[in-house]
């Protein structure tokens, strides 16, 4: 009912106004994470007219009866951060139905992989250009996602310097001997202080 109605709409301001209305180019994007989907939805639904799917499966459905202008897959999907690529429900599912179906019904899509795990993403895109199609790496992030490695401690730590006092003679605290030796700023022997590192692992 609402597609009737924004053809109706269309058609009459292009009456009124003598203007062709082109339709938005047409996007599925893939993804299981609910902040990264509405992010996307921010992001693209000024530029683009996007089906959200979640799986798979309704990735599949979508793009085995429509046709799309651009397909953006994640790769890590239920849930997981990084799936095995030969698990049938990641995103390289997509990517194996459509060397087995042939590429011919989507020759003229360009396919965005905008997954964080750059190992299947790579996979993903070597697969379709070996068959012929537009790939490329997009990674798309939510704003406060935090990518993998860079988490930075909350303090800055105290730089800690190895420090020997050199000396002649000195009385070790522990050992209570003269060392011709540098004692450190414990007042400690070399020998004691190794000593008392070890039982201390």
């Amino acid at each position: 009912m609402s597609d009737e109605i924004d053809t109706v709409i269309k058609e009459g301001l292009e009456q009124i106004y003598g203007l062709e209305i082109k339709p938005l180019p047409r996007m599925l994007f893939l993804d299981d994470r609910t902040k990264r989907i509405e992010a996307a939805r921010k992001k693209y639904t000024q530029q683009y007219d996007v089906t959200f799917v979640h799986n798979v499966k309704e990735c599949l459905r979508y793009l085995c009866r429509e046709e799309f202008d651009i397909v953006s897959l994640d790769h890590d999907l239920d849930g997981d951060d990084f799936q095995d690529p030969d698990e049938v429900s990641s995103g390289m599912e997509v990517v194996r139905y459509i060397e087995k179906c042939g590429s011919h019904t989507v020759d003229a899509t360009e396919f965005w992989v905008h997954s964080s795990n750059l190992f299947a993403a790579n996979l993903m895109i070597r697969r379709l250009t070996d068959i012929g199609l537009k790939a490329y790496y997009k990674r798309f992030q939510y704003e406060g996602e935090i990518k993998f490695g860079d988490a930075k401690p909350s303090h800055k730590p105290a730089v800690v310097e190895d420090k020997w006092i050199g000396v002649d003679f000195n009385k070790c605290n522990s050992c209570d001997t003269t060392h011709y030796l540098e004692v450190d700023i414990h007042g400690q022997c070399h020998y004691c202080y190794k000593r008392e590192m070890k039982q201390c692992e």
